[in-house]
């Protein structure tokens, strides 16, 4: 679900792209479980700033999950007494840059994080009549693609259980040589599947397996861990 403890209500209008509905049929108690399920299942942290407060109106899990905790380290971005700032003080000046810009209408990338972490963050203002100065974060995946994602393409590809893990090994940077020590097996071994994999998935390269793989449907894998 969308997660409003940051705020004590949600927004009133939805927008959707074929056929817009009225104010009323938008925040239905129906429209606005669909468009919950709809966030949750991205595999993008997503959340609603209000540009000038900063308090956050509302966030799929992802998105909660970065905004505290283990979370907050890596994105940059924290809740400072209701109110959504930088993890340091450095990036201060890059965050609130972003969203003045944002009130013009301009979108913004910012990169934050020290040297040894650096994420990115897009900060992309909402023009929907009535929908207030409000901008929509969306947070740098923190991975290639998601490891349910994966297991999906390569059952629908036909790959077996072996395949399967080499493929994740590669997907996260690893060399053949990194993914034989890491499984135990020969590099042979580990060529000789990789050789499958492409055939399968009819790429020539480990390069275009790569690409597949990165333009993947963005499906979040469920978090039912993480409480509401």
């Amino acid at each position: 679900m969308l997660h409003t403890d940051f705020s004590d209500s949600i927004t009133d209008n939805l927008s959707y792209v074929d056929e817009p509905l009225s104010s009323a049929a938008a925040s239905s108690p129906d429209a606005l479980v669909l468009m919950q399920c709809v966030l949750e299942q991205m595999d993008y942290g997503l959340a609603l700033v209000h540009m000038v407060t900063r308090q956050i109106r509302f966030s799929n899990r992802l998105a909660y999950s970065s905004l505290q905790g283990a979370g907050s380290a890596r994105s940059g971005l924290c809740i400072t007494d209701g109110r959504l700032t930088t993890l340091l003080n450095s990036d201060e000046a890059q965050l609130e840059h972003a969203l003045l810009r944002a009130q013009s209408g301009v979108r913004a990338l910012i990169s934050l994080g020290g040297e040894d972490c650096t994420t990115s963050v897009a900060v992309v203002p909402l023009t929907a009549p009535g929908a207030g100065p409000f901008a929509l974060l969306v947070f740098a995946k923190q991975q290639l693609c998601d490891s349910s994602t994966i297991a999906l393409f390569a059952r629908e590809r036909g790959l077996t259980s072996a395949e399967s893990n080499v493929l994740a090994s590669v997907c996260s940077g690893m060399r053949p040589t990194q993914i034989a020590e890491r499984h135990g097996v020969q590099i042979s071994t580990v060529r000789s599947q990789l050789r499958s994999i492409r055939v399968k998935t009819r790429c020539d390269t480990i390069r275009q397996l790569v690409e597949t793989v990165s333009i993947l449907p963005p499906m979040a894998r469920h978090m039912t861990a993480l409480q509401h």
